[in-house]
């Protein structure tokens, strides 16, 4: 069979809506309110997800201004802090040539992934979405060749005032195409909403049902995860670096795996990130099934593209073995992004 693991599967696509509502579901906390040089508009992370933002340049007077960054370390809320950070950066400065002729560059559209390939306790809401195709290397099983996957998803439902929910479709193989597609699902609520600090908790289905000739139905299994988000730098009004913690459990999808393939009942997992840059951020995911390294790249300012490289089960624990995931994808908003400007 040239199907992926469900579980890598899983990782490369469908995380990104669960891992990234990170920055998607707290995009309407803002730091301060803009600068007249600045439109914010908000999108809803990995990420995974899953904080997308557009900023549309506006007529500005014979001024710089520091805009304010785009994502959950400019989404930690409307006061305290980030609100006195954000005032002060917004301030005037006295003009000059060198400061004139120096260009203002706006914040990415959307955030790096900070998961660490497992689900996180932040999803997205109504109009989210994304679309995302992936490549993985064999590891240690289908004959050496390397496969692929492609997966959707979209939020509905708002996990700030009430209760957010996701939907994902993935097919596990692009050279058997849609001989093995799988559903899903997640449900959470953002818990904590400061400007140092944003808590979420989510809970969910990996795959809830799955279809196809290679299908590989496994036992209705849920999980539920915990994560917290918060600013190492929240006075400064450009990037904050945000740091992502996530700890969880779950059924038969996020336990061991043996080398007859039985796994038991129950699995736990948890992830460590960190914003590199604006646009870089690496992540560590660690499971009862192995071991996740991961590094999520924003190429664009302007356009919603999100890259995942990701080598899954590090240390080789599973019959899979190690394998290498490249994911590129497209992450926006219904409500207010490319589609609505």
């Amino acid at each position: 069979m040239s199907r992926l693991p469900a579980g890598v599967a899983f990782l490369m696509g469908s995380a990104w809506l669960l891992a990234e509502a990170s920055a998607r579901a707290t995009a309407s906390i803002h730091a301060a309110a803009p600068s007249a040089r600045w439109r914010v508009v908000e999108q809803g992370n990995p990420a995974p997800p899953s904080a997308m933002r557009t900023l549309e340049l506006a007529p500005a007077p014979r001024s710089a201004i520091v805009p304010a960054a785009a994502g959950p370390s400019a989404s930690f809320g409307s006061t305290g802090a980030g609100a006195g950070a954000g005032a002060s950066a917004g301030a005037a400065i006295p003009a000059d040539a060198d400061v004139l002729a120096a260009p203002i560059r706006p914040p990415y559209r959307l955030r790096p992934s900070l998961s660490g390939g497992v689900p996180t306790g932040f999803v997205g809401r109504w109009g989210d979405y994304f679309l995302s195709g992936s490549a993985g290397t064999p590891g240690k099983l289908r004959d050496g060749s390397p496969d692929g996957s492609l997966n959707l998803g979209f939020g509905l439902g708002d996990p700030e005032r009430f209760l957010g929910a996701e939907v994902f479709w993935g097919i596990g193989s692009i050279r058997n195409l849609n001989d093995n597609g799988a559903f899903g699902g997640a449900v959470g609520r953002l818990l904590v909403r400061r400007p140092d600090l944003l808590v979420g908790a989510a809970g969910g289905v990996v795959e809830a049902f799955s279809y196809g000739s290679e299908a590989n139905p496994q036992p209705t299994n849920g999980y539920g995860a915990l994560s917290v988000a918060l600013p190492l730098r929240p006075a400064d009004p450009v990037f904050q670096r945000v740091a992502q913690f996530t700890a969880g459990g779950g059924g038969s999808s996020f336990a061991a795996v043996n080398s007859s393939f039985q796994t038991s009942e129950t699995g736990v997992f948890g992830a460590a990130g960190l914003e590199v840059t604006p646009n870089i951020g690496v992540s560590v995911g660690v499971s009862s099934r192995g071991t996740n390294v991961n590094l999520s790249w924003i190429p664009l300012r302007d356009w919603p593209v999100f890259v995942n490289v990701m080598a899954a089960d590090v240390f080789s624990d599973t019959p899979w073995g190690t394998v290498g995931v490249l994911s590129i994808g497209w992450g926006d908003s219904l409500r207010t992004g490319l589609t609505t400007r």
